[in-house]
């Protein structure tokens, strides 16, 4: 909201009515569905807390809603066809209700004049640079404006925030750069996130700091595009802030994604075997194993050079597991050159991965390609990939039993009819726990008692408490 909407606030006699400028704010009820990665669904997160000065509530229920939000993402094919799927069922909410509906995020950022013309039953569209201006936009949809986007960029130097979190758990998402200046060929990023521009460390750590104290933040995750080109344009690092993170008492655990093989500094890697509270876990997208792929998506690295990478990081922390994105089929990959991606599996041991069909972003440098690839011979080469890694997969994991493992317990989940619950280890592994207790946030060390490619059951060793 800005200062002047702001200051006209106040109070109603009905104490479940806003006074907000002009206008009459009842408690009214916002559903957001939310695409793509952990940026998306973190700026969903300061949607919702900037929504609830309009005195808007979150519901899982659709048809409960006054507000229905679309954060779109832009990356993958699939997201996209769900959105589009999604945003035209919404004419029948238009029907049968009086409700609002916007598209928010990357494809609303490239496409919200498109989309306004082709859906009647969208009110308004806005981008990635304006998500803390979403009170402004719902104030305008309310006050009558109508069939508008707000795609503007923030054109200053300086990039400052404060983390909004509404989800109620000891894990917080924590934006510290945003946008991208790689330009893979494949990559629509740099046209819906913008440049690279990164928070101070002394705004973040005090903003953790802050978390920790007051809201009982625990465990965080330090998102960027490009991660590990944090800092680079003010004279900072990744490694500089996760050290100066490591200082906040109450701070348990530190992730961060998503990195870039060639922004992996020996500053960092050496942070990987120094740090107490970074986690034995990184995700290194690699996209290919074959370096003829690789220089035509404009990756920047070779093969060599990124498992001299993976060699120092597990020289460093020997605990330390891989995971990464590859893409089967990138246009006119030949035989060989998939066959060299099976080879890295090999030759990099990944604990997971994840893995895509090449999809064609229009406005990229790839969808100028001419390709000669059918869709039959992407969905084998994937299909090959994924069955590879699940048998690399199967070996590593059944390397965990006996072992014990400290994680937080995230909630419950339900297998063959058996619900459990279950947490994540510093590693990223998911353990399945058998208990009658309430285990809820709390932290408990486990001992894997069998494991799988894809799951691990374990027993408990004791539980250490619940600090939130």
């Amino acid at each position: 909201m800005t200062n002047e909407t702001t200051q006209n606030a106040s109070a109603s006699s009905n104490t479940d009515v806003k006074i907000i400028g002009d206008l009459e704010f009842p408690k009214r009820k916002v559903w957001i569905k939310t695409y793509g990665c952990q940026m998306n669904y973190h700026d969903t997160e300061r949607m919702l807390s900037h929504l609830n000065e309009l005195n808007f509530s979150h519901t899982e229920t659709k048809e409960d809603a006054d507000l229905l939000i679309y954060n779109t993402c832009a990356i993958r094919d699939l997201a996209n066809q769900k959105f589009y799927s999604h945003l035209g069922n919404a004419k029948h909410d238009k029907k049968e209700r009086e409700v609002k509906v916007a598209a928010a995020g990357c494809i609303a950022q490239t496409e919200s004049k498109e989309l306004l013309k082709k859906y009647p039953q969208l009110d308004f569209a806005f981008g990635t640079d304006v998500i803390d201006n979403v009170g402004d936009l719902v104030y305008r949809a309310y006050a009558g404006d109508k069939k508008f986007s707000v795609t503007s960029w923030d054109r200053s130097d300086n990039y400052s925030i404060e983390t909004k979190i509404t989800h109620g758990s000891p894990q917080a998402f924590v934006n510290i750069i945003k946008g991208c200046d790689k330009f893979c060929s494949y990559c629509i990023v740099p046209f819906t996130r913008g440049r690279e521009k990164s928070r101070s460390i002394t705004e973040i750590v005090n903003d953790v700091a802050r978390m920790c104290e007051h809201q009982g933040i625990q465990e965080v995750t330090l998102l960027g595009q490009n991660v590990n080109s944090f800092g680079k344009k003010n004279g900072e690092s990744l490694a500089e802030l996760i050290m100066e993170l490591e200082k906040i008492d109450k701070l348990k655990l530190i992730r961060y994604t998503t990195s870039h093989p060639y922004d992996i500094s020996d500053e960092l890697i050496a942070v990987h075997g120094k740090s107490k509270k970074l986690a034995n876990h990184l995700h290194l997208p690699v996209q290919s194993g074959s370096n003829s792929v690789l220089q035509r998506m404009l990756r920047q690295y070779s093969i060599e050079h990124y498992l001299e990478r993976l060699a120092r990081l597990r020289e460093a922390n020997p605990d330390i597991v891989i995971s990464t994105d590859i893409i089967a089929g990138f246009p006119n990959e030949t035989e060989e050159e998939h066959r060299d991606t099976l080879k890295l599996l090999d030759a990099a041991q990944y604990d997971f991965i994840y893995s895509y069909n090449y999809s064609s972003r229009p406005g990229t440098k790839a969808a100028r390609m001419k390709d000669i690839l059918t869709k039959d011979i992407r969905g084998r080469r994937l299909r090959e990939i994924q069955q590879y890694q699940l048998d690399i997969q199967e070996k590593i994991r059944q390397e965990m039993e006996g072992k014990t493992y400290r994680v937080l317990v995230e909630g419950k989940s339900t297998m063959k009819g058996v619900t459990k619950w279950k947490g994540r280890t510093s590693c990223y592994r998911i353990v399945h726990i058998e208990s009658d207790e309430n285990l809820q946030w709390n932290w408990v060390d486990v001992k894997v008692t069998s494991s799988t490619a894809l799951s691990s059951q374990g027993e408990i060793v004791q539980v250490l408490g619940r600090n939130f």
